[in-house]
């Protein structure tokens, strides 16, 4: 009797560590699969590709100044810190580096600053149409961001991130906004 105990003890000790090693498994699937994820949105940025960057930030409001800020997206980088699941729900720790959007204002205010100072711009603008303007706006955005000027700036960000269907995706815009939508929804202000 004592020792069909021990027996039936060891085998639930057993079937507890596969049970537990089991769990451990799914979770770690699931921080890798939301893991992946992750970098998958972050690949769509660097990409370039309007089309997928429209996936997460309205990029539409003016396609070519939007084409010219995707252009310059290919310098992103991140490191994932940790991904923590709790079920459906996962929550990503990363560095992010990213062009430093302050920069970008900064040298654009300059650049249009001067450019409006000119006495060819001063000599164009009673008869400029809002397709020239603009035209003439986003060649100064696109001319600060080919120069190379424009540093980086890396940040610790908390990504969540939701499991719908199987596939994981971003449940909020602070990711995409900071790395573009940022930028955009600024120099459409200015503009204006």
């Amino acid at each position: 009797m004592r020792k069909t105990l021990k027996i039936l003890a060891a085998v639930a000790a057993a079937a507890s560590m596969l049970a537990l090693a089991s769990c451990g498994g799914n979770s770690g699937q699931k921080a890798q699969e939301a893991q992946q994820a992750f970098g998958a949105v972050i690949d769509d940025f660097k990409s370039g590709d309007t089309a997928a960057i429209e996936e997460y930030v309205d990029v539409s409001v003016d396609p070519q100044l939007s084409a010219a800020l995707a252009a310059s997206l290919g310098n992103i980088a991140y490191e994932v810190k940790s991904v923590e699941v709790n079920g459906n729900k996962a929550t990503v720790e990363a560095s992010v580096t990213s062009l430093d959007t302050s920069q970008i204002m900064q040298k654009y205010i300059e650049g249009v600053a001067a450019l409006v100072s000119s006495p060819d711009y001063r000599s164009k603008i009673d008869t400029m149409t809002k397709e020239e303007y603009d035209a003439l706006m986003n060649e100064q955005l696109e001319k600060i961001l080919s120069s190379g000027e424009i540093g980086t700036v890396t940040s610790d960000e908390t990504i969540e991130m939701k499991n719908e269907d199987g596939v994981w995706k971003l449940s909020d815009s602070s990711l995409p906004d900071k790395l573009i939508g940022n930028t955009l929804s600024a120099i459409e202000q200015i503009k204006q």
